[in-house]
């Protein structure tokens, strides 16, 4: 039976969802909030749904789109070009060949596993910025309260993006 054109478009719309709900959070991240200090610890959102998104639907977040992704950041926050870009594409890679580790594992496991991957793009993220941009380093108390902010913030992220996950994407097939 042929599929309704409605239903074409549904099930097009179901495979960007990860795309989007993706740039929301990326865009969340970079959205100005005018406290003093916070712009600079803000927790890394569009490094936990590529982190999820390669657990858990990597077939509908490719790289291209990952890549687009974090030059968008770059371009919107002002960081050097493509040192997002190369964090999440790193991040996506890893975690896709590490499919059959994370098959089945309870969410404790997946969340020491973000705090690790959190703990490395940080890091190469604090590199990559401070050997290219001008100002040079930022102090590395500022990275390490963005990652202890990512994974705090990790089990809410990933519990909103489980659940557009199950939503919207459970009849896609």
């Amino acid at each position: 039976m042929q599929a309704t054109l409605l239903q074409r478009m549904d099930g097009t719309a179901r495979r960007f969802v990860p795309l989007g709900v993706t740039l929301i959070l990326m865009l969340f991240a970079l959205t100005p909030t005018y406290i003093p200090g916070l712009a600079n610890i803000t927790p890394m959102y569009a490094l936990m749904a590529v982190y999820f998104w390669a657990i858990y639907r990597p077939d509908l977040l490719g790289y291209g789109a990952t890549f687009s992704i974090g030059v968008l950041e770059d371009l919107v926050a002002g960081t050097p070009l493509g040192s997002g870009a190369l964090v999440l594409l790193l991040c996506q890679r890893v975690v896709f060949h590490q499919q059959k580790f994370f098959n089945n594992k309870p969410f404790g496991v997946i969340w020491l596993a973000f705090a690790t991957v959190a703990v490395g793009a940080g890091l190469l993220r604090w590199l990559c910025v401070g050997l290219v941009a001008p100002s040079g380093f930022t102090p590395i108390g500022q990275t390490f309260t963005s990652i202890l902010m990512s994974v705090a913030m990790y089990p809410v992220v990933g519990w909103f993006l489980a659940k557009s996950h199950m939503k919207l994407l459970a009849q896609d097939a």
